[in-house]
């Protein structure tokens, strides 16, 4: 009688690891950019939030806030007061003798965390950015970013 050897062959095997991977690395390139643009647009939201903050402190104080601790929970709550929220971290500088400001928002770990950098300033409009750092002077946003809409 033959003994008939049941299992799978070598090549079969190195088939089957390599369909496996290949579908890892498609998912996991997806949530990772799933996961910037989830980043990136919460940004966008907390900014927002920076923006009608510094609005309501400069009616209350007569000046823009020189920090984001300054204002503090009562004015942004959420956490972004310690200026760290969805991987970026903010920085909110005031000018001009608290005439003026911007609050920058770059990505902690680039291409990571996110892609793009954000500002914005007395203004109230968004700017974009592709480097993945950038400094605010508190007077205006630097130049170079696309303003967005919304």
């Amino acid at each position: 009688m033959k003994k008939t050897i049941q299992g799978f062959t070598l090549v079969e095997l190195i088939i089957a690891i390599a369909i496996i991977g290949v579908v890892a690395a498609i998912s996991t390139s997806s949530y990772l950019a799933a996961r910037v643009n989830a980043n990136e647009g919460s940004v966008k939201g907390a900014l927002k939030t920076v923006q009608s903050a510094c609005i309501s402190y400069r009616t209350e104080q007569a000046a823009y806030p020189p920090d984001l601790a300054t204002m503090g929970s009562n004015y942004l709550g959420g956490g972004l007061e310690t200026g760290d929220k969805s991987g970026y971290t903010f920085e909110l500088r005031n000018g001009s003798g608290g005439e003026t400001f911007t609050c920058t928002a770059v990505p902690r770990s680039a291409n990571f965390t996110g892609v793009r950098s954000y500002c914005t300033d007395a203004y109230n409009v968004i700017y974009s950015y592709n480097a993945a750092t950038i400094t605010g002077n508190g007077v205006s946003c630097p130049p170079g970013g696309t303003a967005l809409s919304g």
